[in-house]
């Protein structure tokens, strides 16, 4: 089968393109960024010739490009996306109904939420990781490794950038919601924001017109309703907020006098003092994040709250690299790797602050748990089974969309 990988700018394209080429997959690569999700009429101008001219049978990308799928439709051809972000807005685009889409969701809960609204082209697929290469990474850059070896780690934002939006609310818009994202935050077993807005303590109008006012919504291609938006964008993200905060203030007060703490973020960290003599920039996520798991004795994941079931990329890569990752709990992870075996996992703030202190005086447990886990990546979350997955295919050939939940 010849496919059209389209190349947005996703951080494992080149990844994803070689091991589709394993597969056996004659693969075109076609990069041009998509001005507009929904409406990129340039785009179908450039590439529907192409696919025609290559005689592409399929396309294939990372997230659900609509654009691509209108693309795919009237070429009739399949669509194949696998989708890592959560949340994900163009899920909801109207387009997603399109009998080509074949779209693969890491989030399971994703799934049955867009499955209750009708939508049957979307399937549970598990994110992926190439643990070879990571491992060729970490040989090439050998010397490198001491200069990123810590006792603990965290690599990603505490969004205190334009796009935490809870914060540019007024006063006035957020009435009932301090409350209940206060509640949520380190609560793993109850979606307490869903709870609070369907009994009306956490009024959604004023926030509503809030985005209206600043061009926020989605707009008349998409099935999403605002409410929707507002809990995942708003809500939903500033329990990340206050998660990520409170946590890495307290690991670095704790810990940060007689353990080194690195803290790799672009985001701003004025409102945090605590945290500015742990920060060490940004990584890059192919060369220089691989050497920062596999140097740090604790690798910390704190998820976005929006991604209500799945795994995170984040720890599969932490454990391919060889890392020893502790992450809340998340119920995926909890159905694929073995609890204190292969991963630990914490249910609050307190939980988490004494299992770094136990782990970083148990070395001999932690790197049992860590080889333990990088095996068990490396069994399960290899490109050759998600892919499989995302095309349908058994491993013993037999072809045909499983409708898993």
């Amino acid at each position: 089968m010849k496919l059209l990988l389209y190349s947005w700018g996703a951080n494992n394209e080149k990844i994803l393109e070689e091991n589709l080429r394993r597969l056996g997959f004659a693969v075109v690569v076609y990069a041009r960024p998509c001005r507009h999700f929904t409406r990129d009429m340039e785009l179908a101008a450039e590439m529907i010739p192409l696919i025609h001219r290559e005689s592409v049978e399929g396309v294939i990308s990372f997230n659900y490009v609509p654009m691509i799928s209108m693309i795919c439709d009237t070429c009739r051809i399949p669509y194949y996306a696998w989708v890592y972000d959560c949340p994900h807005h163009t899920l909801y685009a109207r387009h997603v109904m399109l009998p080509c889409n074949h779209i693969g969701i890491f989030d399971r809960d994703m799934v049955r939420r867009l499955r209750k609204i009708g939508v049957q082209t979307v399937y549970h697929v598990p994110l992926a990781v190439d643990a070879p290469y990571f491992g060729e990474v970490l040989r090439a850059a050998d010397r490198e490794r001491e200069k990123r070896q810590c006792d603990l780690s965290f690599v990603g934002s505490l969004y205190t950038d334009e796009h935490n939006y809870y914060d540019r609310l007024p006063e006035e818009r957020r009435a009932g919601a301090a409350a209940a994202i206060d509640r949520q935050c380190f609560r793993y077993d109850r979606d307490v924001l869903e709870e609070a807005i369907r009994a009306g303590s956490v009024p959604l109008d004023g926030i509503r017109s809030w985005m209206e006012e600043n061009g926020l919504t989605l707009g008349e291609d998409y099935l999403a309703s605002g409410d929707e938006v507002i809990k995942a964008d708003i809500l939903e993200k500033k329990v990340t907020v206050e998660e990520r905060r409170k946590l890495l203030c307290a690991v670095a007060e704790r810990f940060g006098a007689r353990y080194r703490f690195d803290l790799y973020t672009a985001s701003d960290l004025r409102e945090c003092p605590s945290l500015t003599d742990c920060a060490r920039g940004v990584v890059d996520y192919h060369t220089q994040m691989p050497l920062v798991f596999a140097g740090s004795r604790i690798n910390l994941n704190i998820s976005l709250r929006s991604i209500h079931s799945g795994i995170p990329l984040r720890v599969l890569d932490i454990m391919a690299c060889g890392g020893f990752v502790l992450t809340n709990r998340q119920p995926e992870i909890d159905e694929y790797f073995a609890e204190d075996r292969e991963y630990v996992c914490y249910d609050s703030e307190r939980e988490c602050l004494d299992k770094i202190a136990y782990y970083l005086c148990h070395e001999d447990e932690r790197v049992r748990i860590a080889a333990a886990g990088q095996q068990a990546v490396r069994e399960r979350f290899g490109y050759r089974q998600g892919l499989m997955k995302l095309f349908g295919i058994q491993e013993d050939g037999e072809q045909g969309k499983t409708a898993e939940l």
